[in-house]
């Protein structure tokens, strides 16, 4: 007497999927790397837009001191019969520093002509601490002169002690209102 299975057998095969010729892989890989680099392009855009306005808050400070720090070394030198170049160099490095941040961003993007993906040299933790306490100094200098370039126009009445009664908790949650109502205000949401 022969059982049947209550359960069917299932057979496998081994399905054939035909490989892509050189060409079409090729092609393949063309558009690939077509849209990741028009992605890298949008956000280049958009981090050179981020610097365009971040890059001109700490340029203007820094070409300020530069001019002045200039202008006192020359009196100096002159007097002491001495150079500024010094002076002249920093000068001349406020002068390009806005610039060079569109040059470093655009820069920073290009694949490597030398094949080498490391990275240009490795930084020490001491240096690393110097560049970032170089970023905080700067952005302090920066904040120093915009209080006090808006202070005597006129634009921020009151003195800096009076940061201290500014209602920050309101202010920050009408910014967190706003950003959530964006998807809403644009009929996403």
């Amino acid at each position: 007497m022969e059982i049947k299975q209550s359960t069917p057998v299932l057979q496998y095969s081994r399905s054939y999927v035909e490989e892509k010729s050189p060409e079409e892989a090729a092609e393949a890989l063309k558009q690939a790397s077509g849209v990741s680099e028009a992605v890298t392009r949008v956000i280049l855009g958009i981090c050179m837009a981020a610097w365009a306005v971040i890059g001109l808050f700490l340029w203007i400070p820094r070409v300020l001191r530069a001019v002045v720090a200039f202008s006192l070394e020359l009196v100096q030198s002159t007097v002491s019969e001495t150079t500024a170049d010094a002076a002249g160099r920093n000068l001349r490095s406020a002068a390009n520093f806005y610039r060079r941040g569109f040059v470093g961003a655009v820069e920073a993007i290009r694949p490597s002509t030398d094949g080498d993906e490391q990275g240009q040299s490795e930084v020490s933790k001491e240096a690393e601490s110097a560049q970032r306490s170089l970023l905080v100094r700067e952005t302090a200098w920066a904040i120093v002169i915009w209080y006090a370039i808006l202070w005597s126009t006129g634009i921020i009445r009151g003195t800096s002690a009076d940061l201290a009664t500014v209602p920050w908790g309101r202010i920050w949650s009408a910014w967190v209102e706003a950003i959530w109502s964006v998807p809403t205000l644009l009929g996403l949401g």
